[in-house]
């Protein structure tokens, strides 16, 4: 699925502060743009979607974007695209939904069509929501996480067989202070901004309890010989940029907790909310593509 132009409108936004947690956004809007060959009610699906989205992005603030996602952001052509995907993502695992209402329009319906012309159409949603931070976990539940790289190289997947097998491979050591399942999801926000993957646990990679104290890596050193974390530059003739910006969410929960392959941002941070106690970290890095 390639990627589709969608505007967030930006309005003022007042915060009102309900709890010691909590925060009400009276009024908010999204919307998404899309073409004559969609359907409205997916339409209507995705602005919801961007609603909940930008709503938990203005409550949880910069604050989100780390420093190491801020160094590899400035590397990057779309360095302010890559800052605001790597603040969208790590929100998700922050902010739990408490409450919301869709405003209805004129029509009493709580998604409104407005043509653009050139057979574009834009969903427009606008409510209320209110959210809550997510508790910290506890000081000794962490882990660290270190990538190979920040910035790989690759060629389009339109290219040769040959020439993809000599992308970067993706490789991750995880290291835990305590005992823990580690799952690994990873966004590709240039290709389907809706949609986050599980990368691990695989079908080839099945066991993620790690022992404390232990260097472990993804792909396990006992199926490093089965598959690798290969990467990919998105088609050339539809991705117009010479970099583009990946992501991975790690996340340690201390009882094995059973995930979707596939989930939209909706039901990622509600799956979230449902955890007692978990860790994250977003790691950004860049694919850039290969031209020799």
């Amino acid at each position: 699925m390639l990627l589709k132009f969608n505007i967030l409108k930006l309005f003022f936004i007042i915060f009102f502060i309900t709890n010691a947690n909590a925060i009400t956004i009276p009024e908010l809007s999204a919307s998404f743009i899309y073409g004559e060959n969609e359907s409205i009610v997916e339409a209507c699906k995705i602005a919801k979607d961007n609603f909940f989205d930008k709503a938990r992005r203005q409550a949880y603030g910069s604050e989100t974007i780390s420093g190491e996602s801020f160094k590899i952001c400035t590397k990057s052509e779309d360095e302010n695209n890559c800052k605001l995907f790597s603040n969208t993502f790590r929100s998700i695992g922050s902010i739990q939904i408490i409450d919301h209402e869709f405003f209805k329009f004129k029509d009493s319906r709580d998604c409104k069509i407005a043509a653009l012309g050139d057979n574009k159409f834009e969903a427009i949603v606008k409510g209320s929501i209110t959210l809550k931070k997510l508790p910290e976990p506890d000081i000794n539940f962490d882990f660290r996480v270190e990538i190979n790289k920040n910035d790989f190289l690759a060629y389009p997947i339109n290219k040769s067989r040959d020439q993809l097998k000599k992308n970067d491979i993706l490789k991750i050591d995880v290291e835990t202070i305590e005992d823990m399942y580690i799952s690994i999801f990873q966004w590709l926000p240039y290709q389907d901004t809706y949609s986050i993957q599980q990368l691990f646990p695989n079908v080839m990679d099945k066991n993620n309890f790690f022992k404390s104290n232990v260097l472990n890596t993804v792909p396990s050193k006992t199926r490093l010989k089965d598959y690798s974390l290969r990467v990919h530059y998105p088609d050339e003739e539809k991705i117009f940029t010479d970099d583009v910006q990946e992501f991975l969410m790690i996340i340690g929960t201390k009882n094995d907790v059973n995930f979707f392959d596939k989930y939209n941002f909706a039901e990622f941070g509600a799956k979230l909310a449902e955890i007692d106690n978990f860790r994250q970290y977003v790691k950004a890095y860049i694919v850039r593509k290969r031209v020799d």
